[in-house]
């Protein structure tokens, strides 16, 4: 409860307050209905930003769903919806109290879902456990409908297979302000190494479109066009049609996800689609990610930035640089090292070989898997980590940095 006070104004402070005989009332209210159906209440991140918003809401959901039994789901967004199309199917499943209701409501049950978290928000198993289990949404039949006709648009046969692809773009996080309804200012992540040159995935991508799958560009807010020159089948969806529904619809249906670190990967495993990651910056989240099964993963590395060697593992791990931000890393005197063109192909190559179960890991490879997990201190069991599966020839290829 305090957390919610600490620095804060004093005005800040009687504006929640204010609200508490509400939230009180409201209290009373859940414990009455919790005696004839289960109440659960979640607080989501302040951040409005569409991970943060989709990841617990599905996984919570899930968990609902396999205690098979009926309950009363409410999901606490202090900030701005970030996708309306997502609000719209994820409300048919639960209570949302976000940007659709005034201040003192979202006040007031923030307050509640931080007071009785413990009794109404429930312990999840592992993720390992829930992302194998089924989608915990539906699609309506005018959604479906619209989806099929947005495929039309694209120019996807209906028969034809197609590929979803989405980078961590700079673009996106000079709009990240709260003016413009989320709870943080991000605009100076915008010239950040992690966030990733998508001409480095064309490759891959004319490698699909070349075997006849389509590959579509997504994204809600896109540096630019892709070349005018690209393959006939590499669309440009995010540039000329994206849509917040279209959003949806497209990763339900993907034959899998090409990711380059963007937050659109919960897109693609809330519909349990097969994920290819390149250019993963955060090594130590896999197990609590967004990763469902069948998901290829290669590394961003760091290095020196005088002399270019590139770090083993365990010094990135002691050093405790995971997913830091470049002003970070230059106190360091390193560098981000990003996939290359031919990494991000072979781990599209694996992942195409995962889904039609002609990819089997070598006792050399297990080892290499085994090799990556003790880095860390204390060594992480790699059954534990079974989400993903770390690119076998990435593995192959830096095998000395483990």
């Amino acid at each position: 409860m305090l957390k919610y006070f600490r620095g804060r104004s004093l005005g800040y402070i009687i504006k929640f307050v204010s609200v508490l005989p509400l939230a009180l009332l409201l209290w009373i209210v859940i414990e009455l209905v919790n005696l004839f159906r289960p109440v659960f209440i979640v607080g989501l991140s302040y951040k409005g930003r569409i991970t943060h918003y989709m990841w617990p809401m599905e996984l919570h959901l899930r968990n609902a769903n396999q205690l098979n039994k009926k309950y009363t789901m409410i999901f606490v967004m202090p900030a701005a919806t970030p996708n309306e199309a997502v609000r719209t199917v994820y409300r048919r499943y639960s209570i949302i109290i976000d940007s659709h209701y005034p201040k003192f409501i979202r006040r007031t049950f923030s307050i509640l879902a931080e007071l009785l978290k413990f009794r109404y928000n429930p312990k999840l198993p592992t993720n390992n456990l829930l992302w194998k289990l089924a989608p915990a949404t539906k699609l309506s039949i005018g959604e479906i409908e619209f989806g099929k006709n947005l495929r039309r648009k694209l120019g996807i046969p209906e028969a034809s297979k197609y590929v979803c692809l989405s980078v961590k773009d700079g673009a996106y996080y000079s709009t990240i302000t709260p003016d413009n309804g989320y709870g943080q200012d991000l605009r100076s992540q915008a010239e950040d190494s992690r966030n990733v040159n998508i001409d480095d995935y064309m490759g891959a991508a004319t490698y699909l479109a070349m075997k006849g799958i389509y590959v579509v560009r997504m994204g809600s807010v896109v540096s630019g066009p892709l070349p005018k020159n690209r393959h006939a089948r590499i669309i440009d969806y995010a540039f000329e049609f994206r849509s917040e529904l279209g959003d949806i619809v497209l990763y339900r249906n993907c034959l899998f996800e090409l990711n380059g670190t963007a937050g659109s990967i919960i897109f693609a495993a809330s519909s349990n689609r097969p994920i290819a990651q390149c250019d993963e910056y955060e090594i130590d989240s896999m197990s609590q990610s967004n990763h469902p099964p069948r998901a290829i993963l290669a590394l961003s590395l760091i290095k020196e930035s005088k002399s270019g060697r590139l770090l083993s593992i365990r010094e990135i791990v002691k050093l405790g640089i995971l997913g830091q931000h470049d002003d970070i890393l230059r106190r360091f005197g390193l560098e981000r090292r990003n996939n290359s063109a031919a990494e991000i192909l072979e781990a599209v190559i694996e992942l195409e070989d995962l889904i039609s179960n002609k990819f089997t890991l070598s006792a050399e490879n297990k080892l290499l898997q085994i090799k990556f997990y003790q880095c860390y201190e204390p060594p992480l069991d790699p059954i534990d980590q079974s989400l993903v599966i770390i690119s076998p020839s990435f593995l192959r290829k830096y095998e000395h940095l483990l």
